[in-house]
């Protein structure tokens, strides 16, 4: 299968972001921490997606926040000093298939949006 990185360019990210958050929202996603000190690391198993936006106020200004989880059991995730924006898509069509946020010192956190449609068509019947 054929992909497609696309980095989003800085002045872009607050309205990238938030078009993710309401075309995705309640999606399923995975959210991963990868780091040379730490290796990979898990945050959320398969969740779903409640926001992901860029704070453009205050002292976290320039900050990317993912929350994930339900109304009553929410994880969230800040990325203080992103660098690069990348996104995954499927060359069929451009579907969203991983958000990559590069942050400063080699670390990245990966959201993977897993499709409900692809675990329904697993457990079909064959």
């Amino acid at each position: 299968m054929t992909h497609i990185n696309q980095e989003i360019p800085r002045e872009q990210w607050a309205d990238y972001l938030a078009r993710i958050s309401k075309q995705e929202h309640d999606e399923w996603v995975r959210v991963e921490s990868i780091s040379t000190d730490m290796g990979d690391q898990p945050l959320s198993e398969r969740l779903p997606l409640i926001d992901i936006m860029l704070e453009t106020k205050g002292s976290d200004a320039g900050a990317v926040q993912i929350t994930v989880g339900r109304e009553n059991e929410q994880i969230t995730h800040r990325i203080l000093e992103p660098e690069r924006l990348v996104a995954e898509l499927n060359g069929n069509g451009g579907v969203l298939e991983c958000l990559e946020i590069c942050e400063r010192g080699n670390a990245k956190t990966l959201i993977f949006f897993e499709r409900t449609s692809i675990f329904d068509d697993m457990a079909a019947p064959i």
